[in-house]
C-alpha cells in the first residue's frame, strides 16, 4: 500500500511539473506575442512618420508645377463635357479600323512606354502628333485616357515649338487661300531677309516651284530632286537650304523631316478649289494645258500629300491618286503640326490666331497685305459643273473631311498650348 502511494505522489508530481512547464511556456508565448506587436507598431509608426515627412517635402516642391498646370487647365475650360463632344472621327473600312484598333488598345497597353521613350527623345514629333490625335479622336471619346497624358503632349510641343524656332515647310495646296500665310511672312522678312524667299511668293526655286502654272514644266518631267551629301543626311541638307518660312508648290517630300522643321497645310473645299485653280491656269494661258489640267482636276490635295512616298523621282508628276494614296494622305495629315482651313477658322477666330502665333505668323501689322493673286481668272469659262468636279475628287472630298474633325480636336489642343505658353512667359 505504501509502495502503490508513493507511485501515485511521484506521477502526480510528474503531472504538477509538466503543467508547471506548459504554463510557463504559454506565458512566454503570449509575453513574445506582445513584444513582437509592440516591435511592429513601433517600426510602423516610423515608417508612417517617415513617409509622411517626403509626402510634405515633395508637396514643397511641387507647389509651383501643380499652381501652374491648375491655372492652364482651368482657364481654357478644355475639360468640359462638350468640348469632347464632337472630337472623334467616324469609323471607315480597311486601314481605318486599322487606325482605330491601335487608337483603343493605346491607352490600355503600350501607352505610357510609348511616350516615355518618344518625349525623352527629340525626334519623333510625327508620331506624337499622329498619337495624339489617335487617341483623341478615338471611338467613344477615349477622354480619360487623352486627360491623362494631356499635360506631356503639351509640354512636349512647346518644347518642340521652342527648338525648331519657327522653321516651317508649307505644303502649299493651290486657291486654299495658302498665299495669305505668304503674305504674313514677307512682313517679318522686312527685318529678317532669310525668312522667306525673296520671289513673288515664298516658295524656292529649284524644288518647290509651282509646276502647274510654270513655264519649265514638261510633260513627263520632274522638279529637281535633294540630293544628300556625305556630312549630312537629306533633311539636314533642306534644312540649311530653306529659309525659315518656305511652301512647298509641288508634291511633299517623304520622309518627312520634323526634327528639323514644322509642317502645315492650308486646306479647302475640294470642289471649290479645283474650280478656282483651272479659273488661274485658263487665265494663263501655259503651254501643255492638257497635262496641266489633268493634275490639277484629280484629287490633287492627296497627290500632293502622298506622290512623294508611292512612287520614283521623274514619275510623281503623272500619278493620278488612287485609295492607296488616300490613306497615305490621311496618315500624312496626321503627322503635320498645323492644319487650317480659312473658311472654317473665320468662324473661330481665336483658334486661327492661336495657330498663327505658335507658327510665328502672327500679324505684325494691323491690316496684312492682300496678295496679287486673289480673285484671278474669275471670269473664264470652265469645262464641268460643281457636281461633276466633285465626283473627279471624291478622295479630295473625303480626306477634308476626315481633315476637319482633326482641326477641330487641334483648336481646342492649340488652345491649350498657347494658354500654357502666355503664362510661362
Amino acid at each position: 500500500m505504501n509502495e502503490n502511494l508513493n507511485r501515485a505522489t511521484v506521477f502526480l508530481s510528474l503531472i504538477f511539473l509538466e503543467r508547471l512547464r506548459r504554463d510557463r511556456r504559454q506565458k512566454m508565448a503570449t509575453f513574445s506575442r506582445r513584444t513582437n506587436r509592440r516591435q511592429l507598431l513601433s517600426t510602423a509608426v516610423s515608417s508612417l512618420v517617415i513617409l509622411r515627412l517626403i509626402g510634405f517635402m515633395l508637396l514643397i516642391f511641387s507647389i509651383p508645377l501643380i499652381m501652374s498646370n491648375y491655372y492652364w487647365l482651368t482657364h481654357t475650360n478644355y475639360y468640359s463635357s462638350s468640348s469632347f463632344s464632337t472630337s472623334f472621327i467616324s469609323l471607315d473600312a480597311g486601314k481605318e479600323k486599322e487606325r482605330r484598333r491601335d487608337a483603343l488598345s493605346l491607352c490600355n497597353k503600350t501607352l505610357s512606354l510609348s511616350l516615355e521613350a518618344l518625349f525623352s527623345s527629340s525626334t519623333g514629333a510625327e508620331d506624337a502628333n499622329m498619337m495624339r490625335r489617335m487617341i483623341a479622336l478615338s471611338p467613344g471619346n477615349n477622354t480619360s485616357c487623352y486627360k491623362q497624358y494631356l499635360p506631356m503632349f503639351v509640354n512636349y510641343t512647346l518644347n518642340r515649338i521652342r527648338r525648331v524656332k519657327h522653321r516651317n515647310i508649307n505644303l502649299h495646296i493651290p486657291k486654299s487661300g495658302g498665299t495669305s500665310l505668304c503674305q504674313l511672312a514677307k512682313q517679318y522678312s522686312k527685318k529678317n531677309t532669310k525668312f522667306t524667299s525673296g520671289n513673288s511668293g515664298c516658295w524656292e526655286g529649284s524644288h518647290f516651284l509651282p509646276l502647274w502654272c510654270n513655264p519649265a514644266f514638261v510633260p513627263g518631267g520632274d522638279r529637281e530632286d535633294w540630293l544628300s551629301e556625305a556630312d549630312a543626311s537629306l533633311c539636314d541638307v533642306m534644312d540649311r537650304t530653306l529659309p525659315t518660312f518656305v511652301m512647298n508648290e509641288n508634291y511633299l517630300d517623304h520622309p518627312l523631316c520634323t526634327h528639323q522643321r514644322m509642317y502645315s497645310i492650308v486646306l479647302r473645299d475640294p470642289a471649290d478649289r479645283v474650280m478656282s485653280h483651272e479659273r488661274h491656269l485658263l487665265y494663263l494661258e501655259r503651254e501643255n494645258e492638257d497635262e496641266r489640267l489633268k493634275l490639277i482636276r484629280n484629287n490633287y490635295i492627296v497627290w500632293a500629300l502622298s506622290s512623294g512616298a508611292t512612287t520614283e523621282h521623274g514619275k510623281r508628276l503623272s500619278v493620278v491618286p488612287v485609295r492607296e494614296h488616300l490613306e497615305i494622305a490621311k496618315d500624312t495629315l496626321l503627322k503635320f503640326d498645323f492644319l487650317l482651313d480659312l473658311s472654317t477658322l473665320a468662324q473661330n477666330e481665336t483658334c486661327y490666331k492661336n495657330m498663327l502665333d505658335l507658327m510665328g505668323l502672327a500679324p505684325n501689322e494691323q491690316t496684312p497685305p492682300q496678295h496679287d493673286m486673289k480673285g484671278i481668272g474669275t471670269g473664264e469659262e470652265i469645262a464641268f459643273s460643281r457636281e461633276e468636279y466633285r465626283k473627279l475628287n471624291l478622295l479630295d472630298i473625303e480626306l477634308y473631311e476626315y481633315a476637319q474633325r482633326i482641326i477641330t480636336h487641334d483648336c481646342e489642343f492649340y488652345s491649350v498650348v498657347k494658354a500654357r505658353m502666355d503664362f510661362d512667359k
